[in-house]
Parts: C-alpha cells; sequence; structure tokens
C-alpha cells in the first residue's frame, strides 16, 4: 500500500520545511508549494497520482489560500481532496468564511504538531472510507446491470 501523498502549501519557508519535516517522519509522501499559485501548478503535474490531502495556509502571495480552495473545488478531478486550512486567521469570521468554501478543517496557528497529524489522519481515514463505499456501490450497481442484460 502506498504512503499518502500530502500537498503543503505555506509562504513562510521555515514553517514550510517544518511542516514538511514533522509530516515526512509520520511516513507522508510530502510535496511542498510556497503560494497557491505553485500549489495549483503541482496539482496539474501530479496528474496521475494527485496528492491524497492538501494543508494550506491563507494569507500568501500570488494567490491566497482562499482563492486556491476555491480553484481547487472548480475542478472535477481535485473536487474530492480533502482540505486544512492552517493560517494564523483565527477569528470567527475567517473560520467561517473557510467552512462557507468548503474546507475540511481549519487549525490556527500557533498549532500543536499532534493536532495537525490528528487532523490528517481522521481526513484520510473518513475519505478512504467514503472512497471504498463508493466503489462498492459501483460494482454493486455494474452487477445488478449485468444481471439485467
Amino acid at each position: 500500500m502506498r504512503k499518502a501523498k500530502l500537498l503543503i502549501v505555506e509562504d513562510d519557508p521555515n514553517l514550510l520545511v517544518g511542516l514538511r519535516d514533522i509530516l515526512t517522519l509520520d511516513n507522508y509522501q510530502v510535496l511542498t508549494a510556497e503560494n497557491g499559485k505553485q500549489g495549483l501548478e503541482i496539482l496539474q503535474r501530479e496528474v496521475e497520482i494527485p496528492p491524497d490531502l492538501i494543508v494550506s495556509d491563507i494569507m500568501m502571495p500570488q494567490m491566497d489560500g482562499l482563492e486556491f480552495l476555491q480553484r481547487v473545488r472548480l475542478e472535477d478531478k481535485w473536487v474530492r481532496i480533502p482540505f486544512i486550512f492552517l493560517t494564523a486567521k483565527g477569528e470567527k469570521t475567517d473560520i467561517q468564511q473557510g467552512k462557507a468554501l468548503g474546507v475540511d478543517d481549519y487549525l490556527v496557528k500557533p498549532f500543536d504538531a499532534d493536532d495537525l497529524l490528528l487532523a490528517v489522519d481522521a481526513k484520510l481515514r473518513r475519505h478512504q472510507k467514503i472512497s471504498q463505499v463508493q466503489e462498492g456501490q459501483i460494482h454493486e450497481l455494474k452487477r445488478n446491470i449485468l444481471t439485467i442484460l
């Protein structure tokens, strides 16, 4: 079984390296980008096996995390990728805005590494379970169609 592939989008180079190290030590394959624009470029390049989950800051140059999330959610091939904001924007209105755009989880900096790892693991397990259920439903539908024919 392959390790889960994560895309981390963060403009602070020290934090980006720290996040990469934390997640790599927890046996994740990690791709990194410094802003939403680079994040989209990586998603477009990783066509065969896209990331299993995205962790993104909000306040970044060139393309912020809010626009990045919106662009990800517009593409059918990426719409199901779990998306977590990890940001200093911790006001209630900020969190509500992220949730209104469809973010799967919202963590506020400063953060505890264990909280990040728990959120990532929980989102990946849920995503995997949903995929298994959908695959089972498709298999059942195919079987029913073949029975009719």
